[in-house]
Formats: structure tokens, C-alpha cells, sequence
């Protein structure tokens, strides 16, 4: 088994018999950092409001400002996990949205989410970048996954080896309520709920039947 960067893949000679890429991705990290600054995650699935955290110091919003906030977010959600689906279909790991902005300059969003994401971008910098900040924290847990007893329990169940078959999970901090599975191959969790995501070994067996 190799694993290098987030991938994890067996081959048989040069041929992958499997492979899974998984990503903690700046973009829908930082959608979420957002979403709990300015308490825009509402308390129906796929989103969870139980662990909602963010470094930067919320200012009571306007109740018309905050309604308009939660619609754009909501849009602005959505629009990132379709990029972010196709990137996973396209094998472009580590790239982000074209709807997310690493130079802090949201000119594609509408006011006022344009005008917040640039509120607390800096703040979400040096939170996700700190040595036990957000970052180490989504990345800690992915290293606990343990993919290839998952993927030798299904081939003993079969019988036989796995077909060949590739799976892209990307991981965010917090703000899932459980795991969102965007299409058969892409999915997205949150490690704050890691009975949810990454030790969800029911889930995980589930996804190796269906593919393999």
C-alpha cells in the first residue's frame, strides 16, 4: 500500500487496484469558518450546529443582513462542493474552487458576503495556518483513517479482490452533522464528529461494497 500526500492506493504490478484521495480543502474549510463567524449554519442535515467555532469575534448582525448572509451562504455552499465534485472527478487534488478566492478578494459574491468573507479572511489565515490550528487539527484525524483494513474485510467477504475503483473524501473541521455524499465517488465529512466520519467504519464498508 502507498500513501503519500492524502492518497492511499494499492496496485497490482503498475496497475491501481484502488485508490483514495482524501483533502482537507482550504475553500470549503474556509466556507464553513465563515458560516460559524456569523452563525449562518442552520440546524438541518447535512449541517450541525453543535460544535460551531470560529477565532473571529462576532458583532450582532442586522436581522436582515444575517437572513440575506444565511441565503448567499447557502448558494455559496452548494456552488463549492459542485466545483470541488468536479475537481475530484477530474483528479486535480489539492486545487480549490473557482468560487473561493485565495488572495482574500471576493469580487465574484454578492454584498454583503463579499464584504464578510473579507472580514474574516485574514483571521481564518492564521488560525488555519497556526501550528495547532485548523489545518493540523483536519490533517490529525485524517491520519487515523485506516482504509486498507476496511478494503481487506470487503475482499474477504467477497471472496476475491476489489475492482479497481477510485474515492475522494475531503475533510472539514467542523459544521457536518454527517457525512455528505455528493455523488458515489466524492464525499465530504467533518472530522468534529469523527464517530461520524473518519471511524464511521459502517459507512466506510458500505462505500467499498458498493464500489469494489
Amino acid at each position: 500500500m502507498l500513501k503519500k500526500e492524502g492518497v492511499f492506493k494499492m496496485q497490482k504490478g503498475t496497475q491501481p487496484a484502488w485508490r483514495l484521495m482524501t483533502d482537507a480543502p482550504i475553500d470549503l474549510n474556509f466556507a464553513i469558518y465563515v458560516a460559524c463567524s456569523f452563525d449562518l449554519i442552520t440546524d438541518t442535515l447535512p449541517f450541525s450546529r453543535e460544535q460551531m467555532w470560529s477565532a473571529y469575534c462576532l458583532e450582532a448582525l442586522d436581522v436582515e443582513e444575517h437572513k440575506t448572509l444565511v441565503e448567499q451562504w447557502n448558494q455559496w455552499w452548494n456552488d463549492l462542493v459542485l466545483d470541488r465534485a468536479k475537481l475530484a472527478h477530474d483528479s486535480h487534488q489539492g486545487r480549490w474552487s473557482r468560487h473561493f478566492a485565495p488572495n482574500g478578494h471576493f469580487g465574484d459574491l454578492e454584498v454583503p458576503l463579499r464584504t464578510r468573507c473579507g472580514e474574516v479572511f485574514q483571521s481564518f489565515r492564521d488560525w488555519w495556518g497556526h501550528t495547532a490550528g485548523g489545518q493540523q487539527g483536519v490533517n490529525y484525524w485524517i491520519q487515523l483513517l485506516g482504509f486498507h483494513p476496511i478494503v481487506n474485510q470487503v475482499e474477504n467477504e467477497f471472496g476475491r479482490t476489489v475492482r479497481p475503483f477510485g474515492l475522494t473524501v475531503d475533510f472539514v473541521y467542523t459544521g457536518l452533522a454527517n457525512v455528505v455524499e455528493v455523488n458515489s465517488t466524492y464525499a465530504i465529512m467533518s472530522v468534529h464528529q469523527p464517530n461520524l466520519s473518519v471511524h464511521n467504519k459502517e459507512w466506510w464498508l458500505a462505500k467499498v461494497r458498493e464500489l469494489a
